[in-house]
C-alpha cells in the first residue's frame, strides 16, 4: 500500500497566479471558520485534495458530498484559492505535507500564501487588533490598512509549517493574526479577519450574516451583563444601609 503524502487535481483548473488563503483547526478555529465562511459566500468549488497518512483517515460530509478533511477550492475565476483542514496534521508529517502543499502552489505560480491564525483569549475578547507578520518588503500594505505588526510571534502547527516552507520561496508568505475565544462562538473574530481580506485583497466577501451574527451575540452577553447587575444590587443597597443597634 501506498503511503506517500499527494495532491490529488480531481479537476482541471486553470489558475491565474492565485492568491491562496489558509486556514485550519489550531489553537482556535477562527482559521477554519474563517476559510469555510469565504469559500460559502464566493460559492468556490473543490478542486484538488491532499492524501497523506499524517492527516487522520476521516470523511467529511459538506455541500452533499463525501470529502477527504483536507481540500482545496478556487474560485471561478482562478485567482482565489481557499485551503482548509477540518482535521490536526500529524506533528509528525507537518514538514511533508506542508512541503507537498508549498512545491504545488509554487507550480501554479501563486502570487501570495496568506495563513489565518486565531491569538486564543478564554471568554470574549474586547480587543479585536489583527496583527500581521510578514517578509520586510510586503508589510508596508497591511501596515497603511492599519493592522499591527507582530513584534514577536512563534506560529505553529500546519499554518507555521507551510509558512516555514514558504520562506525564500515567490510566494510572500504572511500570517493575519486576531484575538479569538476559545471558550465561546466569536463571530467578531471571524468578521474581524474577512474585514481585512476584503479591504487588502478586495475579495468582496458579503459580511451581512456575520454582522447579523455578532449583533445577537452582543445583545446576549448585554442582557446576561444586566442580569448580573442586577442580581447584585439588592446585596450592594443592603451593605449600604446604616447598621441598626439595639
Amino acid at each position: 500500500m501506498d503511503y506517500r503524502t499527494e495532491m490529488i487535481e480531481l479537476v482541471r483548473k486553470e489558475l491565474n497566479n492565485p492568491l491562496v488563503i489558509l486556514g485550519f483547526v489550531e489553537e482556535t478555529s477562527l482559521g477554519l471558520l474563517t476559510s469555510s465562511y469565504i469559500i460559502e459566500s464566493l460559492n468556490m468549488h473543490q478542486i484538488a485534495q491532499i492524501r497523506s497518512r499524517y492527516i487522520p483517515p476521516v470523511t467529511v460530509f459538506v455541500g452533499k458530498k463525501m470529502r477527504s478533511p483536507f481540500r482545496l477550492y478556487s474560485n471561478k475565476e482562478g485567482n482565489l484559492l481557499l485551503v482548509t483542514c477540518d482535521v490536526p496534521v500529524d506533528p509528525m508529517g507537518l514538514h511533508e505535507v506542508s512541503s507537498v502543499l508549498v512545491d504545488w502552489l509554487e507550480s501554479k505560480n501563486a502570487k501570495e500564501v496568506v495563513v489565518v491564525e486565531g491569538i486564543p483569549v478564554k471568554g470574549y475578547p474586547e480587543d479585536r487588533t489583527v496583527f500581521v507578520a510578514a517578509e520586510e518588503n510586503n508589510i508596508d500594505k497591511f501596515l497603511k490598512k492599519g493592522l499591527k505588526s507582530a513584534e514577536s510571534a512563534i506560529i505553529g502547527g500546519l499554518g507555521g509549517a507551510v509558512i516555514n516552507v514558504s520562506i525564500g520561496k515567490r510566494l510572500n508568505p504572511v500570517s493575519i493574526m486576531a484575538p479569538a475565544s476559545v471558550t465561546l462562538q466569536d463571530p467578531a473574530a471571524v468578521l474581524s479577519i474577512i474585514n481585512v481580506l476584503n479591504d487588502i485583497y478586495d475579495l468582496k466577501v458579503n459580511v451581512e450574516i456575520l454582522e447579523e451574527s455578532v449583533n445577537r451575540l452582543n445583545e446576549e452577553i448585554k442582557k446576561i451583563m444586566d442580569q448580573y447587575t442586577k442580581m447584585q444590587l439588592p446585596k450592594s443597597s443592603k451593605d449600604n444601609e446604616p447598621p441598626i443597634y439595639g
